[in-house]
């Protein structure tokens, strides 16, 4: 399946998850479900067919305080925007002052630790450590009061946390786990541009090849990441949906409350 991001000026990895095939042979309805990076580019086009065109509703955003801070949302009229800072200050070790990447950075100052594991141990972290389950709940439940129009969730760079609510979405929804990967994979495409600037910077920039590696982990995304979880799901939870109801907390009847709203 191809996955589609939507036409927007300034934003580039914002998709329309619908059409995806899930449970039961039906698909995701369109104009429904939207993952993205940080909205702060957005121009007043790009609100307006989101506003309208994709009548949002609620905004959900993933981010850390200090990120919000650094770059807020626009303000959208009519627009409920709810906050579930998914990875906490505390798993980056940051001050309020700091930014995320040089967040990042720190974690991977031990030159014991390769990279890629960093990474690793966060995704596990997004999705089996009891300070996201809460988070993860009213995620759901956002879901769950979503009545009409949209729900758009967002971090910063719309690759790991927006990624992660993506797949838990696609859970509930019965998509295959290639088709989560799949979509998972398509920041790399759609940042494409932005990424060969930033991969050129790090190029001529940055001396040591340590950090050249730490900064390319940091922008990249990795199947392995993804993979890892659902080998933790199987091992621990049984299925996709044992997880779900499990560890989120999710109910076999709200499970068909959100496929009956969101597929067709």
């Amino acid at each position: 399946m191809e996955v589609k991001r939507i036409r927007l000026k300034n934003l580039t990895n914002t998709r329309d998850i619908g059409g995806f095939p899930a449970y039961g042979g039906k698909t995701i309805v369109s104009h429904r479900l939207i993952r993205s990076g940080e909205l702060k580019n957005a121009d007043e086009s790009d609100l307006e067919k989101l506003r309208t065109e994709y009548r949002l509703h609620t905004v959900i955003d993933l981010r850390t305080d200090a990120e919000r801070e650094q770059s807020p949302d626009p303000v959208m009229d009519g627009v409920n925007t709810v906050v579930l800072p998914v990875l906490d200050s505390s798993f980056f070790g940051i001050a309020r002052d700091e930014n995320a990447i040089d967040a990042w950075m720190k974690l991977f100052e031990d030159p014991a630790k390769d990279p890629t594991e960093v990474f690793k141990e966060m995704y596990r972290k997004l999705f089996f450590s009891d300070y996201v389950k809460p988070y993860y709940r009213t995620f759901f439940d956002v879901l769950l009061e979503n009545t009409s129009g949209s729900v758009l969730w967002h971090c910063s760079a719309g690759k790991d946390r927006a990624g992660a609510a993506s797949i838990l979405a696609m859970m509930a929804l019965g998509v295959s786990r290639e088709l989560m990967i799949q979509d998972y994979m398509m920041t790399g495409p759609f940042t494409k541009k932005e990424l060969r600037k930033l991969y050129f910077m790090i190029r001529f920039f940055i001396r040591d090849k340590r950090r050249k590696k730490c900064y390319r982990t940091l922008l990249g995304v990795k199947e392995e990441y993804v993979r890892q979880l659902f080998d933790i799901i199987d091992k621990t939870y049984g299925s996709d949906i044992g997880y779900l109801e499990s560890f989120i907390g999710l109910s076999e009847a709200e499970i068909c409350t959100l496929r009956t709203m969101y597929l067709h």
